[in-house]
């Protein structure tokens, strides 16, 4: 089967891959210019450090939800935080836009609708699977237009 992609989007992160960034380019100085009462000393322990700041980069700096023929799927950055649920077996009866409000966070959070990704708080799109054993759980704007896509997929299907 083609993996024509009906939908795509991507949102940044912007603000967290910024202040990353500024918190390695601080130990960076720190180390070299040997600030503070117990400035550190070498390299090898400024090292670490940096990769702790560059991991978290490397995984939220960007959300792309993606929808093909055969899955709906969302993914945070390179990759390792992912979900992919095939369309068959999504129960759009139960789709609904969600709004999810600032202090419920932003990235990969659980909380009692479900596991979700976003990217900011506001509106989100929430479908459950048809066991109910999973849901496909997104900050977006686009939820409706979603919505009539897999609508149309599924249809296509049948």
């Amino acid at each position: 089967m083609s993996k024509q992609i009906r939908y795509t989007e991507t949102q940044s992160m912007y603000w967290f891959v910024g202040l990353f960034v500024f918190i390695t380019i601080f130990i960076l100085l720190a180390t070299y210019f040997q600030w503070g009462s117990k400035p550190i000393t070498s390299w090898l322990f400024a090292l670490p450090l940096i990769v702790i700041n560059i991991l978290p980069i490397l995984a939220f700096y960007n959300m792309k939800i993606i929808i093909d023929l055969e899955v709906a799927s969302v993914k945070f950055g390179i990759g390792w935080l992912q979900r992919k649920i095939p369309i068959q077996d999504l129960d759009l009866s139960t789709a609904e836009i969600v709004r999810l409000p600032w202090y419920a966070g932003v990235g990969y959070r659980i909380n009692s609708k479900g596991t979700f990704f976003n990217t900011r708080p506001g509106a989100a799109l929430l479908i459950k699977t048809k066991n109910r054993n999973t849901e496909f759980f997104v900050g977006t704007k686009n939820g409706e237009q979603i919505i009539t896509i897999l609508k149309e997929i599924q249809k296509d299907k049948m």
